[in-house]
């Protein structure tokens, strides 16, 4: 063997050895978590991030692949629907910019109010102090959760920044700086219920396997002037009630539990439902594929349903002495490719028993991998939010399309989700129009 054969196998050798080595290097770092381990992940999910946003909602991370050609009403029985106005709350292009606002349309599509909602202009600086820290602790910008009140005020949560009560002319009443977020619903004595959000950076001895930093989710009760009058932590009460086996199994370690609605038990549905009590709250956990119901007063999980849940938002008490459910049925892919698409759930609290609600046959196909929002309506009817495909439409029990509204997009590709479309009565139309 010749000197130059031994050198150039030298240098292979030697430059497998540092492959090797750096193989290895990454390996311990990324099990221990220790540098390059955070600017390798960082990199890694920009890029995935990147490439999501490329090619599956666009630019925008609101924005999803059109499934509709239309927009605007497409449909509307005039003799089949529940009279009143609609409420939706989106995102719409305000002079070339994609602005969230809540919009009060009739049922030929026409806008009858609108509050434009403006972040920077309502705080101009975070009032938050860990403004920066998490990904799941940023402001979003975007409106989500909303109740509309007989005197025209629209009260909203401004995603992870704060929640806002405006009159029917966009002026701000009064504004709450704590993170509130997805849901808003009202009590008997007219107070607000909302999901909320405390960030940790230190564990809490209670949560015993959680490391920091991780999202403390919470469930807030306002007066109707603005101020904090209940905070009850979700962790706290899954803990207590003996469920901290279903959080140590989430799958996320920072977004354990993705609270995205809570629903209250008024006095008078409450005695459709023996085994609850007025003023106990219908609560949705995401991440834990889980419905629990808790009491306001002490914390206690008093009920639980998961199976056949995959990602559920929006859980209901309904008049019957049951509770419904959207239920996404998240798949992992944007059209519900896999696994029949989404449906409303109904379930009996006493027996666990569950069935399909809508949709009541296989022609009436609709899917929304996140979000979603249903409403029973007096007539029976029902109205859902599709939010991915940027769509409220409203059905008779038998499943028969009586309205159908898509929201417009100037993009030939994609349109901006709809977070929530909620019908009011008729009233609302002229309460909830500015008069200056």
């Amino acid at each position: 063997m010749n000197d130059g054969f031994r050198q150039a196998a030298g240098f292979v050798v030697f430059g497998l050895a540092i492959v090797f080595l750096a193989f290895v290097a990454g390996m311990l770092a990324g099990v221990f978590k220790v540098p390059p381990y955070p600017s390798v992940e960082g990199s890694i999910i920009e890029v995935a991030r990147a490439l999501k946003s490329d090619t599956d909602k666009g630019r925008l991370h609101f924005m999803y692949r059109k499934r509709n050609a239309d927009s605007g009403v497409t449909v509307y029985d005039p003799d089949g629907v529940q009279p009143g106005v609609t409420l939706v709350t989106g995102m719409w292009l305000d002079e070339d910019e994609w602005r969230p606002a809540a919009r009060l349309v009739d049922f030929d599509g026409s806008v009858l109010n609108e509050w434009k909602v403006r972040p920077e202009q309502i705080w101009p600086e975070s009032p938050h102090d860990d403004f920066a820290k998490g990904t799941h602790n940023k402001p979003t910008g975007y409106l989500h959760g909303s109740v509309l009140l007989p005197d025209g005020d629209i009260i909203f949560n401004i995603e992870y920044l704060g929640m806002v009560r405006m009159n029917p002319c966009g002026e701000v009443v009064w504004k709450l700086p704590y993170r509130t977020h997805h849901s808003i619903a009202l009590d008997d004595a007219g107070n607000i219920w909302a999901s909320g959000t405390v960030w940790r950076e230190a564990p809490v001895d209670e949560y015993v396997g959680l490391r920091a930093p991780f999202v403390d989710e919470t469930l807030v009760q306002v007066s109707p002037d603005g101020e904090l009058l209940q905070e009850i932590f979700v962790l706290k009460s899954l803990y207590d009630s003996g469920f901290q086996g279903t959080v140590r199994l989430s799958h996320k370690t920072l977004d354990l539990t993705h609270l995205n609605d809570v629903e209250v038990l008024t006095e008078a549905m409450a005695s459709a439902f023996p085994m609850f009590n007025a003023g106990d709250l219908l609560v949705s956990l995401r991440n834990l594929n889980l419905v629990v119901v808790i009491d306001s007063n002490t914390g206690a999980v008093k009920w639980h349903f998961s199976h056949p849940l995959i990602h559920q938002h929006d859980p209901d008490f309904e008049p019957d002495g049951t509770i419904t459910i959207f239920d996404n049925n998240d798949d992992t892919t944007r059209n519900g490719d896999y696994w029949g698409r989404s449906r409303i759930i109904k379930v009996n609290p006493e027996t666990y028993r569950w069935s399909v609600a809508y949709p009541t046959s296989d022609d009436q196909p609709f899917y929304s991998q996140e979000g979603g929002k249903h409403q029973l309506l007096p007539n029976g009817n029902r109205l859902i939010t599709e939010a991915n495909a940027g769509r409220a439409f409203e059905v008779k029990p038998d499943g028969t399309l009586v309205w159908n509204w898509v929201i417009a997009s100037d993009d030939p590709e994609f349109l901006p989700e709809v977070l929530e479309a909620t019908r009011y009565p008729e009233s609302y139309r002229l309460t909830a129009v500015c008069v200056p």
